[in-house]
């Protein structure tokens, strides 16, 4: 008797816990959340720090850079750092001075592109309004974390600069075009790079740093300068969005209807997009309407059906089982320009007009396929991997185990 009064009391303090996490935590996260926006619309200061970024593919260094805010301080941003991450990942930050700060109004920036050995530089205002309105709402996602937290810069060839908020979740604030910079002489060269003494003593010319950098270069990346034919077409590519909406369909179930839901805390609820974007936190709408949005390569989440809560999730990025975001860099660019490919040629050929990324499963919960689809034109998106798991039962429905 003594142990089964000891069982339930273990099983009523495990229950306590799990109401605890998912309700009170959640409420008091809430509470705070709610006093830290006030406090921020007071002051019109927020917390963040600055993460700079590149890709992989195409190595960049940042050398000059800062924040303005509109009385004419600098936030000085991160330089002499070789970046060849990717634009979902970064080189870390340097966290220097308060960190709650005004919204800075412009950016200024100049950095070194290896793949091409030229500079460029540029001086944007920045999207105050949207961003501050960013800042001011925030989110809670399902640890009760708040808001953006970073700012993001990835610094690519041709001059092109993509800025983020970061945080939880990851949104895309502005899209900036640099000028070429004209840097003339390995003396000039060294002094904007902060070259060593010892290395210009052993002839460290800006030909012969630029050519280092080049021999660690994906073989695809040391093709294309052979060959003088740089893909700087990419990073404009991977930022369209599109006019999409993702939608199911169980093969003879049109009478089984799958409804979507949300909750606060819910942990099956993720996008991850092709830009670098991810979002944990989103209206229903934003996946069940029209909203742009850029390509997915992740999509998870969670439905209420007759038979209980099913967990869908989709990978268009993955390959052989392999997040695309964790790709080696030539399967990674092969995979996120084949997407590319599909969705632009398919856009255009239904006119530019909204579409669906179509998921249809049979009636056994087997063989998913994805397709872009309007009306009765469909193209599969070949290569999708699925998971597809009923959560009441703790039954995993794709693939069987």
């Amino acid at each position: 008797m003594k142990k089964y009064v000891i069982i339930g009391i273990i099983v009523l303090l495990i229950g306590t816990l799990v109401y605890y996490r998912k309700n009170v935590a959640w409420k008091l996260s809430k509470a705070k959340h709610s006093i830290t926006k006030i406090m921020n619309k007071m002051t019109k200061k927020y917390h963040w720090l600055i993460l700079t970024t590149g890709d992989e593919g195409y190595t960049t260094e940042i050398v000059d850079g800062a924040f303005i805010y509109n009385n004419g301080e600098r936030e000085y941003i991160p330089s002499m750092q070789s970046l060849k991450s990717t634009l979902f990942h970064d080189s870390g930050t340097d966290i220097v001075g308060e960190w709650e700060r005004p919204i800075p109004v412009k950016m200024e920036i100049t950095w070194f592109s290896y793949a091409e050995n030229k500079f460029y530089s540029g001086s944007f205002d920045l999207d105050v309004p949207r961003i501050t309105k960013l800042f001011q709402e925030g989110y809670l996602d399902k640890f009760g974390d708040t808001s953006y937290y970073d700012f993001k810069i990835a610094v690519l060839p041709a001059g092109q600069v993509l800025l983020y908020l970061s945080g939880a979740n990851t949104i895309l604030v502005g899209e900036y075009q640099a000028k070429e910079y004209i840097v003339e002489g390995d003396e000039a060269f060294h002094r904007i790079m902060e070259v060593p003494e010892i290395s210009i003593v052993r002839d460290w010319s800006r030909e012969t740093t630029a050519q280092q950098y080049q021999n660690s270069m994906p073989q695809q990346t040391q093709e294309e300068i052979r060959n003088n034919k740089l893909s700087t077409h990419i990073w404009k590519e991977v930022i369209i969005k599109y006019p999409w909406r993702f939608t199911i369909h169980i093969a003879d179930k049109d009478d089984y209807p799958l409804k979507m839901i949300s909750r606060p805390y819910d942990a099956g609820k993720y996008l991850l997009f092709i830009d670098g974007e991810k979002n944990m936190h989103f209206d229903l709408d934003f996946l069940t309407g029209f909203a742009p949005k850029p390509i997915p390569v992740e999509v998870d989440a969670v439905y209420d059906g007759q038979e209980g809560e099913y967990v869908i999730r989709v990978y268009p990025g993955n390959v052989g089982g392999e997040e695309f975001i964790a790709l080696p860099y030539e399967q990674y660019r092969k995979r996120e320009q084949e997407l590319v490919k599909l969705f632009k040629e398919f856009y255009e050929r239904i006119g530019k007009q909204p579409f669906d990324l179509h998921l249809e499963i049979d009636e056994k919960f087997e063989n998913p396929k994805l397709y872009l689809k309007k009306d009765d034109i469909m193209q599969e998106i070949p290569n999708v991997e699925f998971e597809l798991f009923n959560s009441t039962f703790n039954i995993q429905l794709y693939p069987k185990e």
